[in-house]
């Protein structure tokens, strides 16, 4: 009898999975949940890209396993020790193929709801400090939220040492497993810590691991993204470990860099025309206002629709006889039709009543605003009228909308500010944000107004593009040449000079949406995005 199954995969072939991780892994209810839970948000731009966690932690799996036979084969030959070397290898993968199982519905738009309003990771860690048991885990946890795993990663390493728990008879292994997952690296420095830590940046890292490597490449197959060839088998082959100061870093050798390269041109493609294009944007809005929505009206008696309660077997009732178990993408969709509706949950499923953006890439906005700013202050003053504007509405509003009602409440306001006997230098700054805010959305009125259109705009900020090539981690990336009496271990940044990406110089960029007639032809063009563009910059920037 075989000791593993084979499953049909279309970009790798068969993957082989133990029978052991099939029955007691695979084949149960938090893991087959990932079917319907879909990969990205990209279906309103491509429309195939319908693909779900689940292929991908296959994927991961077979990626991993390359991987860390690799390691342990290198780790094996490098290091005279008793370190169980084959012990981290088999975590390692355990980690690969079960690091999404806590996912939250809808790719990574819904995951920040696990934290509630407040945006506090505090429960979440505690949580993991308790499944584990180990207070060196817990001195390694990072204070800084921007340095924080993704709230997802968390929850997947609480049900993965939970619901499989079989797997991790020691603390040692449920801890390097929630390492893999999170990111979270050993800080004593130890022979055996740092390889442990080569097998987490192998799962965790902001250049090359075994999860971004199958969605770059799984994306661009299911997509038909055009973009370049990524010869995994290669990178992953030539993966070997450097000795550094006494402790072992990942590092490739030479063979590899042409493909290092070829993962961050990937990345860079994926993030710069899909992730960011204003249709996925869109598509993110309206999901966390629908996400938003359902929250209110079930969260209630310390019971939260986004919650480890909700993602398991058992689940949880709340409010109008509504039971929610092994939380996913169709519940979401059956709440939002059925249950609590509204106006921006019909936005998802008519297509017709979405607001188009008015530009539709970084580049285009680009081509109009740096055209009549020609950067310096006048830019500045612009981008910043913007981006309050666009804090404003999240932070006021419950649909993020400017209209006439809007306008009008923040009229009254300023108003009301006026007539505060408040701090001078508190009461100066906010009255000079709210000028700032009614310039931009007085500019969108009386456009709207001259068109003969509603006046119904909402602004998303988005991050300007930056190149991986231009990221520190990029060029720490070490790559290994043989020579006759010693290896040479040289930094990819220190190689590959050509490639080099010069630093952002601002980070400020959104997208303007606005609302078509419902009259309106295809062919027809209610919106210039030049003359919308001049008008905003000129009564924002120079009109008092």
């Amino acid at each position: 009898m075989k000791d593993y199954k084979r499953i049909k995969d279309p970009i790798y072939g068969y993957i082989q999975i133990p029978v052991r991780y099939m029955t007691d892994i695979v084949d149960t209810a938090p893991f087959q949940r990932l079917r319907r839970i879909i990969q990205t948000s990209y279906s309103p731009l491509y429309s195939s890209a319908v693909h779900n966690r689940f292929v991908h932690s296959m994927g991961v799996y077979y990626l991993g396993e390359l991987a860390a036979d690799q390691l342990t084969r290198e780790a094996t030959v490098k290091i005279d020790n008793t370190i169980n070397f084959s012990m981290y290898g088999e975590v390692f993968k355990l980690a690969c193929l079960l690091h999404d199982v806590g996912h939250a519905p809808f790719s990574h738009t819904g995951e920040s709801f696990y934290l509630g309003e407040d945006h506090d990771y505090t429960k979440l860690h505690e949580k993991l400090i308790e499944v584990i048991g180990s207070t060196e885990f817990e001195r390694d946890i990072p204070q800084d939220k921007s340095l924080a795993a993704a709230p997802h990663e968390i929850m997947s390493a609480i049900i993965g040492v939970l619901k499989y728990r079989t797997f991790f008879d020691t603390v040692e292994k449920k801890e390097l497993f929630v390492r893999c997952i999170t990111g979270y690296k050993y800080s004593v420095r130890t022979t055996e810590n740092s390889i442990k830590n080569c097998f987490i940046s192998m799962l965790n890292s902001k250049v090359i691991d075994v999860d971004k490597l199958d969605y770059l490449i799984r994306d661009a197959y299911i997509t038909g993204f055009d973009t370049v060839n990524i010869d995994f088998e290669r990178l992953l082959s030539s993966l070997t470990l450097s000795k550094n100061n006494g402790m072992y870093e990942i590092a490739y050798n030479k063979n590899a860099i042409s493909v290092i390269e070829n993962v961050v041109y990937a990345h860079d493609a994926e993030k710069k025309w899909i992730q960011t294009h204003p249709v996925v944007l869109y598509e993110a809005y309206i999901l966390q206002h629908v996400f938003s929505h359902l929250s209110e009206n079930m969260d209630n008696e310390g019971k939260k629709l986004f919650s480890l309660e909700s993602l398991s077997v058992e689940g949880q009732q709340f409010n109008d006889n509504i039971s929610i178990a092994l939380l996913c993408d169709d519940d979401i969709i059956f709440l939002m039709k059925n249950v609590y509706p509204n106006e921006i949950s019909k936005e998802f499923f008519e297509r017709r009543e979405r607001r188009h953006p008015v530009w539709k890439s970084e580049a285009e906005y680009k081509a109009f605003v740096l055209n009549l700013a020609r950067g310096g202050e006048l830019l500045q003053e612009f981008e910043t009228a913007m981006s309050v504007t666009a804090k404003y509405l999240i932070k006021s509003t419950d649909s993020w909308v400017i209209d006439d009602a809007l306008i009008d409440k923040l009229e009254k306001e300023k108003v009301v500010l006026e007539g505060m006997d408040i701090d001078p230098e508190t009461k100066e700054v906010q009255l000079g944000n709210k000028i700032k805010i009614l310039k931009v959305m007085h500019s969108l009125q009386s456009y709207a107004k001259e068109k003969g259109i509603e006046c119904n705009f909402v602004i998303l900020m988005a991050s300007q593009f930056n190149s991986g090539f231009g990221k520190s981690d990029f060029s720490a990336t070490k790559v290994v040449f043989q020579t006759k009496d010693e290896d040479k271990v040289a930094k990819v940044g220190d190689i590959v000079s050509s490639l080099q990406a010069k630093e952002k110089e601002r980070d400020n960029f959104f997208y303007l949406f606005y609302k078509r007639k419902e009259d309106m032809s295809i062919d027809d063009i209610e919106i210039d995005n030049q003359e919308i563009c001049k008008r905003l910059f000129k009564e924002v920037v120079f009109e008092d």
